[in-house]
């Protein structure tokens, strides 16, 4: 259990600088005030609970194809279409969600769900001039090979730690004090509108045009009346959990490769392998991650409904809009002798 944390009871004289207080004290001395946030354990500020029981379950359909057509061509192909559903990801409670002792409340998409993903990689013998009739013509531009992996992807779930729908303190707005949302730390956020992929450009004052993933307007913070801890509809924002499906990925891995076979060692059959490998190889785009956060606030006249907004004073402009990428192309080059 934490050490109990208040901030700035009715009487200050058990609390230091920083807001810390001496919770038995306050509490024997009645020193709550009455706009202090409602947690169900009042004068802690978090409960930490751990229990080794959990839910899960996977359904999947998974298909694979592997055929050697002739002509120097291999191709495999893997397809999987599934849906992991659980209560209890494991990175979903480094979030610290609110509501632990109730699992059953977050049972929904699992952090680690893929809806689909296929992979295909291939080998060719490329025809070209591996029968020529001239021995240098032949050696020196028949006989290459190209080979690749082209990955296809789903995005996962975006609820991880760094993009969360919530926040893990309030603020009292008559007094401006700061309050831990009590077990587990952070409060939901509410939707006003459908919670969908939309993409866009945003015009971002630091970074200019930016890729934008979904509306952020769309998701607000909870209001004051959610934060009571008396477990009605609602409490502590009504937002379900792994709502919006982040990036996907679309990749192509590619290499081109020859062997040339060399004079010496004829017993042992002495080989030289040159490879020209590129990653990423169209070298477009491929999003890999999204802020994401409660954006907006409840009240008509756009202030926050219980103190500051998620994050800090202002409001995070870069909500809703794409955060990272995948690596550009890379290329690499090798030799390899096999004797």
């Amino acid at each position: 259990m934490n050490v109990p944390s208040l901030a700035a009871p009715n009487n200050p004289a058990d609390c230091d600088s920083n807001g810390n207080c001496n919770a038995q004290a306050v509490l024997i001395n009645n020193e709550l005030g009455t706009n202090v946030f409602f947690v169900p354990y009042r004068g802690y500020s978090t409960i930490n609970v751990k229990q080794n029981s959990a839910v899960s379950e996977y359904n999947a359909l998974q298909v694979n194809f592997r055929h050697a057509f002739g002509h120097g061509l291999t191709f495999q192909a893997a397809y999987t279409w599934s849906h992991n559903i659980d209560n209890s990801t494991t990175t979903y409670f480094s979030t610290s969600v609110d509501d632990n002792y109730d699992l059953s409340r977050w049972r929904g998409t699992s952090d680690l769900n893929r809806t689909q993903v296929l992979v295909m990689n291939y080998v060719y013998d490329l025809p070209f001039l591996k029968n020529a009739s001239n021995a240098f013509v032949k050696g020196a531009l028949g006989g290459w090979q190209i080979s690749g992996i082209a990955s296809f992807f789903s995005g996962m779930p975006v609820e991880a730690t760094n993009t969360n729908f919530g926040c893990s303190n309030v603020v009292n707005p008559a007094t401006g004090n700061t309050y831990n949302t009590g077990i587990g730390g952070n409060v939901r956020c509410n939707t006003v509108g459908p919670l969908k992929i939309q993409k866009g450009i945003n015009n971002n004052p630091t970074f200019g045009p930016t890729p934008s993933w979904y509306n952020p307007n769309v998701v607000t913070e909870p209001t004051l009346a959610q934060m009571a801890a008396n477990g009605q509809p609602g409490m502590f924002g009504y937002m379900g959990r792994n709502v919006l499906i982040g990036p996907g990925r679309n990749n192509w891995d590619m290499a081109l490769l020859k062997n040339f076979q060399l004079p010496w060692f004829h017993s042992e059959h002495s080989t030289l392998q040159f490879r020209w490998e590129t990653f990423n190889t169209f070298n477009h785009p491929q999003w890999k991650s999204i802020n994401a956060g409660c954006s907006g606030a409840p009240n008509n006249d756009g202030t926050a409904a219980w103190g500051r907004p998620c994050g800090g004073n202002t409001y995070n402009l870069s909500i809703g809009e794409v955060a990272s990428a995948w690596a550009p192309r890379i290329m690499q080059f090798s030799l390899k002798f096999l004797f």
